[in-house]
């Protein structure tokens, strides 16, 4: 006896496609990419309803990819990378270790300048700036 596969749309009002909801076949694990979803809106300081009002979706819409409910289109999620300063893999969990190393020396990096006033943080662009064109005439 075949199983069919089942796929319903979301009926969260949106300006487009928002989300499609599909069974946990195939072995991939929504809720897994709706928990890395929601870590990345959160280290990029977005509530939910910040990223449903940049994306053009419903609240809820968000919600539910955060909870492994549906997921987000290709399109939103492209987009929500984008927003978040992460890559869409990461988002799919598909990462190779190296980029999860840096990563977390970005969120480092960012925890350390957080609160600096105006005049360091300007001193530390000027020395990533001098740093990289030193580089730039190694090559």
């Amino acid at each position: 006896m075949a199983i069919k596969e089942r796929m319903f749309v979301s009926l969260a009002p949106t300006r487009g496609r928002s989300a499609v909801q599909m069974p946990e076949d195939r072995g991939y694990k929504w809720r897994e990419s709706g928990a890395r979803i929601r870590e990345a809106r959160t280290r990029a300081g977005l509530t939910q309803r910040e990223v449903s009002e940049l994306l053009g979706v419903s609240p809820h819409a968000v919600w539910c990819w955060e909870a492994g409910k549906t997921k987000p289109s290709a399109e939103h999620l492209v987009e929500l990378a984008s927003r978040c300063q992460v890559s869409t893999d990461s988002l799919l969990g598909r990462e190779v270790v190296e980029a999860e190393l840096l990563d977390e020396a970005e969120a480092s990096f960012r925890n350390s300048v957080a609160g600096l006033p105006r005049e360091d943080l300007k001193e530390i662009q000027d020395f990533i700036n001098f740093v990289r064109e030193q580089r730039r005439r190694k090559k």
